[in-house]
Formats: structure tokens, C-alpha cells, sequence
């Protein structure tokens, strides 16, 4: 027997939105892909139930999520409109006192790790070598104030033990004065995103509590 929720086995993974979908159908993941600017193509993932791990949108596996067509868009009438020989009909409700307003949940778009790894900031001729405090998929803080000359992009050299990523990152943006963040920004390599990915989750470093 057909099951519903067997024709519901994609999900999306949207970093830069910080959104992360699962249980949808193929046709829902199109519209959502064919919604993506080519930033978010770029850095997004998609994981398909059969699948063991997640695949960037740009994989050939994922060729299938691009294959929604404007054509394929269902027309829908126009929505009716109130009028003033039927507003009587609606009834307003007033709550005598206001709800107070929800507190909106702490949300991080990765997870963040304590760990000390040598880096060296570099722009154009000139670089900078500090360490990590903190690090995760989507950006370093460091232990030392950035000079005023890292602006704009840069490039991010973190020397592992093993070998030395190399990502192109820019200043976090809610950062007063002094600067301690960096972000990766989507130009850096899919190659080198996936290969840092499994080289931070294999080291088992102790996360950052959410605060």
C-alpha cells in the first residue's frame, strides 16, 4: 500500500537563511530551490532518505531539485475581497488584555566548537597570525583584535595539524569597534567547506552553550 510519507523523504538545508526543512516532497524542494538566489544555491544541501550523508545543491545527485519550470505554476483566481454589504458578517474578537509577546528562540545556523588552532589572516601583501577561540562551518572568532586593515574580503588560513584550510571570509557584521569575527563567505570552495566539516566533526571538540 502507497504510503504518504514515502513520497516525503527530502529535506534542505539552507545556511545563510539558517533554515533546515525535512519531510518534504520532490515538488515542494524544487519550489523552494527555484526560490534560492545563486548565493544560496551555492551553500545550500539537500539529503534524500536512502542517502548517508548531505549533498550540496550543485552535486550531480542533485541535478532533480532544478527541474521546476514556471509553466508548471497552477492559476488561481483572484481573492475575494470584503465588501461593505458583507463586513457586517465579521466579527472582530479583542482580547481584554494583550498576550504578551513570545520570546523568539535562541538560533545558531551552526554549531559552534572551543578549540585554540593557529590561523593567519592574509590581504593582498600584507598578513596577520592570530589563533582561533571558537570556530564552526560558518566563521572563526579569534584571540586577537583584527588590525583596521582587514576589510572587505580576506583570506582565512587555518593550520591544522594535518593541513591548512584555506577559506575567503569577511567581517561579522554586528561587531562594534574592535573586531574579533569572521565569516565564511560562499565563494570559499564547496571542496574545502565539506572537507573542514568532516575534519571539525572527527575532533570531538567541546561545543560553545548557547546563552
Amino acid at each position: 500500500m502507497f504510503s504518504f510519507f514515502s513520497s516525503r523523504r527530502w529535506a534542505l538545508h539552507n545556511p545563510l537563511k539558517s533554515w533546515t526543512l525535512s519531510g518534504l516532497s520532490l515538488r515542494e524542494c524544487q519550489l523552494l530551490v527555484a526560490s534560492m538566489t545563486d548565493s544560496e544555491m551555492k551553500v545550500s544541501w539537500a539529503h534524500q532518505k536512502q542517502w548517508e550523508n548531505w549533498k550540496p545543491l550543485g552535486s550531480e545527485d542533485c541535478h532533480v531539485l532544478f527541474l521546476f519550470q514556471d509553466s508548471d505554476l497552477v492559476t488561481l483566481p483572484a481573492l475575494p475581497q470584503i465588501t461593505q454589504e458583507n463586513d457586517h458578517e465579521i466579527t472582530v474578537v479583542r482580547s481584554a488584555s494583550p498576550a504578551p509577546p513570545l520570546r523568539e528562540p535562541i538560533m545558531r545556523k551552526y554549531i559552534r566548537f572551543v578549540a585554540t588552532i593557529p590561523v593567519e589572516i592574509v590581504v593582498g601583501s600584507q598578513s596577520f597570525p592570530t589563533h582561533t577561540v571558537d570556530l564552526s562551518e560558518g566563521g572563526f572568532c579569534f584571540t586577537d583584535k583584527l588590525p583596521d586593515w582587514v576589510a572587505g574580503y580576506f583570506t582565512v588560513l587555518l593550520k591544522t595539524s594535518d593541513e591548512t584550510f584555506e577559506f575567503n571570509c569577511f567581517l561579522a557584521e554586528d561587531q562594534k569597534k574592535d573586531k574579533f569575527r569572521a565569516e565564511v563567505a560562499p565563494t570559499t570552495s564547496e571542496k574545502v567547506i565539506e572537507e573542514f566539516r568532516l575534519w571539525l566533526f572527527a575532533q570531538y571538540f567541546p561545543q560553545v552553550p548557547v546563552k
